[in-house]
């Protein structure tokens, strides 16, 4: 159960940096078609929030199953900005 909230914290922390990243880019007005943007953008949440919700069910129902060394493999190359 400590990998699954491990996993589900990791899984919060890149939604809030995805978030502020993406915050920080339309504070800086750069995409001259803000709205096709922001449709892009909404459409992008919706996933990462459905792929959340999907994960957090399957823990739930005991169906969840990590790849170990895919997910380690993910974290190294977040944290060395990869």
């Amino acid at each position: 159960m400590k990998i699954a909230s491990n996993v589900a914290a990791s899984i919060q922390q890149a939604q809030a940096r995805d978030k502020n990243n993406i915050n920080t880019n339309q504070g800086k007005n750069i995409d001259n078609n803000q709205q096709g943007f922001d449709k892009t953008i909404d459409a992008s949440n919706k996933k990462d929030n459905d792929k959340v919700a999907q994960i957090k069910e399957d823990i739930k129902n005991g169906k969840y199953q990590i790849n170990l060394k895919a997910t380690a493999d993910k974290m190294a190359q977040s944290l060395l900005n990869v």
